[in-house]
């Protein structure tokens, strides 16, 4: 197994890609939230001394007097620790919920935290990002893997091009999706059930509630795409 090199790709038999964050993109993951804490840990003080200073009424007085008061070294310490470490709890949440990708002729692996999933290239109908989310369909158009990659979006596309997946600029079926109005009758009683179910899984911003109502849809022979908080449905295209 090697990882991706800038140069590209060789396609040889067995050979595996894998697809994480770049040198930079990893920098970033790992440094940047732990430095933006510090960063605001320094700074905010100061401005908060000004902004309480101008004697206008501010959002949020409190909060502003609080800390405009980080004005001695141990207590700027204090407040670098905490924001540090919220820095870091970013950065393990960032990892935990992005995907690494592991792509070879025969079958493509998704790691996300400390789930795993392989799909078999025959199994596969089509690839494509959905904003910077990657979908893959498979053979019935059900969404057999959604979820954010470590990997940029061209390498993504190109990766899966050289190996002979059936990547899409686009969902091919975006144009059967229809916008879900309650009791509007267009879905049977049980698909309406779920979908009034999953609408309040997303409203409540519930992932893991709105990953498991869309598998049971998938089972009553549907697909759900989140537009904000409102779902489009559509049935699945089976061959």
């Amino acid at each position: 197994m090697r990882r991706l090199a800038s140069t590209g790709v060789k396609n040889e038999a067995r050979e595996s890609v894998v697809l994480s964050l770049s040198g930079a993109g990893r920098v970033l993951v790992m440094a940047g939230p732990v430095a933006l804490g510090v960063l605001l840990a320094v700074v905010l003080p100061p401005i908060a001394r000004w902004a309480v200073g101008l004697g206008i009424g501010l959002p949020f007085g409190p909060v502003w007097r609080v800390v405009g008061s980080m004005d001695t070294w141990w207590k700027v310490a204090i407040q670098v620790a905490i924001l540090g470490l919220l820095g870091v709890l970013a950065t393990i949440e960032i990892l935990r919920r992005t995907a690494r990708v592991t792509v070879t002729a025969e079958r493509v692996r998704f790691d996300v935290g400390d789930e795993h999933r392989t799909l078999a290239r025959s199994d596969i109908e089509a690839i494509f990002l959905d904003g910077s989310v990657l979908v893959v369909l498979d053979l019935e158009s059900r969404q057999a893997f959604r979820g954010e990659p470590q990997a940029e979006a061209a390498t993504l596309e190109r990766v899966f091009r050289e190996f002979g997946y059936p990547w899409r600029d686009a969902d091919p079926f975006a144009g059967l999706y229809q916008p879900w109005s309650p009791e509007s009758g267009q879905v049977p009683v049980a698909v309406e059930a779920v979908l009034a179910a999953r609408a309040v899984a997303v409203r409540k911003r519930a992932g893991r509630e709105s990953a498991e109502l869309r598998e049971a849809l998938q089972k009553l022979g549907y697909e759900v795409r989140d537009d904000g908080d409102r779902q489009s449905w559509r049935p699945l295209v089976r061959p």
